[in-house]
């Protein structure tokens, strides 16, 4: 795992080198072991290295091949690279080191991106240098598991693994984006491309992008609504589950054993949560002596760490606790927005940025994490929510869609007034009772993410049109929603946190035949019976304590309200700046914005990153003032 850099100067002036080593100074953490750069004319790559496969010094990048003529700066792992390797000896291809990068660079020069990038199984982010044609290459793994993101001017292309790295370039110029900043106030989260910095874009999952003299294009390997293929799913709903399961037990185990390919020392996230659990179990098969690690957050009304220990004494496994004070999480949050460059953060950052530091403190390099299974299984509440409402609306539009009765009653509770599903369709996630002010919620919503969201879903509950009955359909529309949306945040999440700490996170459960298998599984094989993520629930069953397999899941165990003592950093802070609001406003938003944890959360975080970003306070300073306020307001409670 690693860190890339570079840029292309469009008005033909030298690449300097000493631009790509500022550049890379900003992310050095994510490559301690190596450092490299390479120019030619306008173009220049850069590279740290945490060295995970060959860890000799052939595995140096920028890597060029032999002749000089393709050059790749590569942040990833790529776990089939030796079937690829074997593939392009038979072709004539001699390889000098034993890295994954290497294989990379040949089937990318050999074959052509177009062909190799979708033959790669792994997660990746790259820049690729053709000398024969003049053309750059960057690249993101199907799921978007490691970052990239690119900028262009006038002068300048340039790319980075973060984009703290770009605005280290001397002729980028850091600006907010205040359309994406409110996009995230209302969602909490950033749509598509986008990011908070104006005209920084994140390079699409699935996708590559050709940037010649001409001009960038991009282009989609994988996509989950166009590579969907509805038949057969409604194949899958006549197959045996026996059959299906042990498809899934089979695919999963080989997929934990593709994840510990490594020449570095290597562990488990062991949260006590079925998936980190049960890819624990696995790995235990291939690693009797492997530890798992778990943040024991103090005061915590559900404790991790009791489920993790009961995971360990049930395998043998050794599990590390570390503890987490409750004043780590305000101390933490500016150094994972920091991290994350971005104001959205989640609770559980704090903790894990604590884990993934004693991790390397101990020697390990390699985290086996459980991110994705609950986006292609079906495992949060809101998948069955939707999926409860839709079989409500079938029900209700079929017995009685315009009785008399039905509507007068409809006066009294909106779940009982006609359903319009050809109106729904248009946008199914919302709940019933939203349907009088629906219309300027997608007014709304239409000019805060520029529709894509409303476009997705629409085309989601379309593509599934053959599935049976109504509900179903709107579950797995759901469920691949999440795919796009809530993933992406996670994934984000997990790459930052870990790497800040020079650890390389792998989550097993997003190898591509698992991916395919979980885009084409019907329903009752993700929920059933009121379960979500039934069928990982029927192989944990073998290996890991009922306990563990049935918990109802819970959130992180943080009070929201925790972020309320903080509020007032806002009081003369960037956020009322940025978005122009008076003295009145500002103290009319704060006082509703107190009776709403999640919307003040996000209210600071944007505050801590534009602090960050744009007044460049330290991430240390803001923690320590949080804490001031914390201890002024009252200790925040955790639980």
């Amino acid at each position: 795992m690693c860190g890339i850099v570079g840029f292309w100067n469009l008005d033909h002036k030298k690449a300097q080198p000493s631009v790509v080593e500022r550049m890379l100074d900003r992310i050095a953490y994510r490559g301690p072991d190596d450092r490299g750069t390479w120019t030619d004319g306008p173009i220049a790559l850069g590279h740290v290295r945490l060295s995970i496969l060959d860890l000799s010094e052939r595995g140096h990048q920028p890597f060029l091949t032999a002749d000089g003529i393709g050059v790749l700066s590569y942040n990833g792992e790529v776990y089939n690279f030796r079937e690829i390797r074997a593939n392009l000896e038979l072709e004539g291809i001699r390889f000098f080191s034993n890295t994954d990068t290497e294989v990379v660079l040949y089937a990318l020069h050999h074959w052509g991106p177009e062909k190799a990038i979708p033959l790669f199984n792994g997660m990746f982010g790259f820049a690729y240098f053709d000398r024969r044609t003049e053309t750059l290459w960057i690249a993101r793994d199907r799921m978007g598991i490691k970052p990239a993101y690119i900028i262009q001017n006038s002068n300048l292309i340039a790319f980075a693994s973060e984009i703290k790295a770009l605005l280290a370039h001397p002729e980028i110029v850091t600006e907010p984006d205040l359309h994406a900043l409110g996009s995230f106030l209302t969602y909490q989260r950033l749509e598509g491309d986008w990011t908070p910095f104006k005209g920084i874009e994140q390079v699409s999952p699935g996708s590559f992008l050709k940037i010649t003299p001409k001009g960038i294009e991009k282009f989609i390997y994988f996509d989950p609504i166009r590579d969907l293929d509805v038949e057969r799913i409604l194949q899958a709903q006549k197959e045996d589950p026996v059959k299906l399961i042990a498809e899934f037990e089979e695919s999963f185990r080989q997929s934990v054993r593709m994840h510990m390919i490594s020449d570095a020392p290597l562990a488990a996230m062991t949260s006590g949560g079925l998936d980190s659990s049960l890819i624990t179990a696995f790995a235990h098969e291939f690693k009797p002596d492997i530890v798992g690690y778990v943040a024991n957050v103090k005061g915590a009304i559900v404790s991790e760490e009791q489920k993790a220990q009961t995971v360990g004494k049930y395998l043998g496994i050794k599990i590390r606790q570390i503890e987490v004070d409750r004043e780590d999480l305000l101390r933490l949050w500016p150094t994972a927005i920091w991290h994350g460059d971005l104001p959205n953060c989640h609770a559980n950052d704090m903790p894990y940025i604590l884990v993934t530091r004693a991790c390397r403190e101990d020697g390990i390099k390699v985290m086996l994490t459980g991110e994705g299974s609950d986006e292609l299984f079906g495992g949060y509440p809101w998948q069955e929510k939707t999926y409860q409402m839709w079989r409500w609306r079938r029900w209700h539009s079929t017995l009685i869609p315009n009785h008399f009765a039905t509507r007068f009653l409809g006066r009294f509770h909106p779940w009982l007034r006609p359903i319009n599903l050809r109106r729904l369709s248009q946008d199914p996630f919302f709940r019933s009772e939203q349907l009088d002010y629906s219309q300027d919620l997608l007014r709304q919503a239409s000019v805060l993410d520029g529709g894509r969201r409303l476009t997705r879903t629409s085309a989601l509950f379309d593509k599934l049109e053959k599935v049976k009955p109504l509900e179903d359909r709107a579950f797995l529309a759901r469920v691949l929603e999440d795919w796009y949306a809530n993933l992406q945040a996670v994934l984000h999440r997990n790459d930052r946190i870990s790497m800040a700490a020079s650890i390389e996170s792998r989550p097993p459960f997003l190898e591509n035949r698992l991916l395919d298998f979980a885009l084409h599984l019907p329903r009752p094989l993700k929920l059933n019976d009121g379960k979500g993520k039934w069928i990982v629930k029927k192989v944990a069953e073998k290996r890991l304590p009922h306990s563990i397999v049935h918990a109802r899941k819970l959130q992180f165990p943080v009070d929201m309200g925790t972020w309320r003592t903080a509020a007032d950093l806002l009081e003369g802070g960037m956020v009322p700046e940025l978005f122009k609001w008076g003295t009145r406003e500002t103290q009319a938003i704060l006082e509703r914005a107190k009776q709403a944890p999640t919307v003040i959360h996000n209210l600071l975080g944007v505050e801590l990153w534009a602090r960050l970003y744009l007044r460049n306070e330290s991430p240390a300073e803001l923690g320590e003032a949080l804490l001031g306020l914390n201890r002024k307001h009252g200790v925040a409670r955790v639980g």
